[in-house]
């Protein structure tokens, strides 16, 4: 799992991630959300981590959900 977090570090700036835990709700034990300004830094972290060795042999992933996070105020021009 180093090479994992050598990975996510030289991320540190460009996308954020909240860990949850969900024990007792779902499929899964926790959760990574990432968060991103430039969806293209999203895309190549998740990219990198798909093919580092740990994640390669021993990943088991759940759904991917990719999307706009909006103000109140921009919600209307996004859906028009």
């Amino acid at each position: 799992m180093r090479s994992h977090g050598l990975i996510g570090r030289s991320y540190a700036g460009k996308v954020k991630q909240v860990i949850t835990g969900s024990v007792g709700f779902d499929d899964w034990e926790w959760g990574v959300t990432l968060f991103a300004d430039d969806v293209l830094q999203f895309k190549k972290l998740v990219y990198e981590m798909r093919f580092d060795e740990v994640s390669a042999r021993y990943g088991e992933f759940g759904t991917f959900y990719v999307g706009n996070r909006l103000d109140v105020e921009r919600l209307h021009t996004f859906m028009n």
